[in-house]
C-alpha cells in the first residue's frame, strides 16, 4: 500500500494533537489512546477496521500505562498512530504490528524527553518576566513556545516515520525468515498478558478486584457481550460512588 505525504502528515497533526492541550483532557484520554489512535490512522488510510483491530491490541499493552511527572515508560500515542500505519501499510498481522508498536513508542520516549528539557528553560524565562512585573508575556511564554516546541518534536518525527518507515519495515520483512517473523508474533501475543499484569498492579487491592472479578465471570462463564458488561460496570461504579459519598456525608 502507497501512503501520502498528504496522510503521514494528517496521522502526524493527529498524533500532535493527542499531547496538546487544545482538546483539554478530551484530547488526552481519548486520541492519546492507541484504540482511537489506530482508528483514526485506519481512516485516514481508508480501512478503519483494521486499524481500530490493530489499535485495540496496541491498547491492550498500555493498559496499565500512566506518566508521573516526567518519567514516563512509553508513548502509547506514538506506538497507536504511527504503529498502526506502519502494519497497515506494510500488510501486518495483528500480532507482528503489536510487537513493533512497543519499540517505536519506547523511542518516541526520546522526544519525550526532549520536550520536557527544553520546557524547564522556559519556565526561567516566565519566572525573569514574572520579576519585571510583565504578566501577558507570562501568559505567551506558558503557551506559545511550548507548543512550537511540542508540534516541532511530534507532528515532523511522526510525519517522517509514517512517509519512511514503511519502506523500512518492508526491506526488513523482506530478509526476514519465517523462524524469525514467527518470533515477532509470539512476542506480540505475549505483550497483552503484560498489559494486564500492569493494570492488575493498579487495580489490585480488595475493594476493586472483585469487581474485576466479576466482569471476567460475566464474560467467560455467562459469555455476556463486552458493551453489556461495560454498562453494568457503569451502573455498580456510580452506585458505589453514591453509597460512599452519603456515608461521608452523614459522618
Amino acid at each position: 500500500m502507497e501512503i501520502s505525504i498528504f496522510q503521514a502528515a494528517l496521522i502526524g497533526f493527529f498524533y500532535y494533537l493527542s499531547w496538546s492541550p487544545w482538546c483539554t483532557y478530551v484530547g488526552f484520554f481519548t486520541l492519546n489512546r492507541p484504540l482511537l489512535a489506530g482508528f483514526i490512522t485506519g481512516i485516514i488510510l481508508g480501512q478503519p477496521l483494521e486499524g481500530a483491530l490493530i489499535g485495540a491490541g496496541i491498547n491492550v499493552i498500555y493498559l496499565g500505562f500512566i506518566s508521573a511527572g516526567g518519567a514516563q515508560m512509553g508513548d502509547p500515542s506514538f506506538a497507536g498512530y504511527v504503529g498502526t500505519a506502519l502494519a497497515i501499510i506494510s500488510n501486518l498481522d495483528v500480532s507482528t504490528a503489536m510487537a513493533i508498536s512497543v519499540p517505536l513508542g519506547t523511542i518516541a520516549t526520546v522526544l519525550w524527553i526532549a520536550k520536557m528539557t527544553v520546557n524547564s528553560f522556559f519556565v526561567h524565562w516566565a519566572d525573569k518576566e514574572v520579576e519585571k512585573g510583565n504578566l501577558n508575556m507570562v501568559a505567551f511564554i506558558n503557551v506559545v513556545p511550548p507548543q512550537i516546541l511540542l508540534f516541532l518534536v511530534s507532528f515532523i518525527p511522526a510525519t517522517l516515520v509514517v512517509y519512511y518507515g514503511p519502506n523500512a519495515v518492508n526491506g526488513m520483512l523482506s530478509i526476514l525468515t519465517d523462524d524469525v517473523l514467527h518470533v515477532f508474533n509470539v512476542i506480540g501475543a505475549m505483550l497483552p498478558a503484560l498489559g494486564i499484569a500492569m493494570n492488575l498492579k493498579l487495580i489490585g487491592n480488595s475493594f476493586t478486584m472483585p469487581f474485576f472479578v466479576l466482569g471476567i465471570i460475566l464474560s467467560v462463564h455467562f459469555q455476556m457481550d463486552i458493551v453489556i458488561i461495560s454498562i453494568i460496570g457503569v451502573v455498580l461504579a456510580l452506585t458505589v460512588s453514591s453509597l460512599r459519598n452519603n456515608s461521608s456525608g452523614e459522618a
